[in-house]
């Protein structure tokens, strides 16, 4: 019976930690030219720091408890991240690569989404889109649950990511 017991506890700790190992994903790192009216260069470190609903499209947690990172505009202003959230597979923008959407500042918030196209032919260089929202509460509904959910469909201002640009998504 004991020797059925510790069985049972080895064979539970070794299904425990693939699942450790899958959770500690959710990471945007990167540097890249976005254009447009006003183009920028911008520069990404973050992770998601949610358990329950990692990497699916809507996170219903309404938190962004352990989200970390920061976002570097132009090299020189640094904005600490708010809210991320990955995503294992998009529905836009080369549907299945991964995204991170995420948002920083103090109100107004910006939230902004990278989709990691990776070198596919189809889609050459990674997508980006940004929104600006008034309260911390819209920036969160948004990262979480994207534009669509959050009740801001078509909200999205996508501006082109320039040649020699590299984000990561994973």
């Amino acid at each position: 019976m004991r020797r059925k017991f510790a069985l049972l506890a080895v064979l539970a700790a070794a299904l425990a930690v693939p699942s450790m190992a899958a959770a500690s994903a959710g990471t945007l790192t990167g540097v890249g030219a976005i254009g447009g009216a006003t183009p920028f260069d911008l520069g990404v470190g973050m992770s998601d720091g949610g358990a329950t609903f990692f990497g699916l499209e809507n996170d219903r947690s309404g938190n962004c408890d352990g989200d970390s990172g920061t976002v570097t505009i132009n090299g020189a202003l640094v904005f600490n991240i708010v809210c991320a959230h990955f995503v294992a597979s998009s529905r836009c923008c080369n549907i299945g690569s991964p995204k991170m959407r995420f948002a920083w500042g103090s109100g107004p918030y910006n939230v902004a989404r990278i989709t990691d196209n990776g070198l596919n032919l189809r889609a050459p260089t990674d997508t980006f889109a940004v929104a600006t929202v008034n309260t911390l509460a819209e920036a969160i509904a948004w990262v979480n649950t994207g534009a669509v959910g959050s009740g801001n469909a078509g909200g999205w201002d996508f501006r082109p990511v320039l040649i020699n640009s590299d984000y990561a998504v994973s």
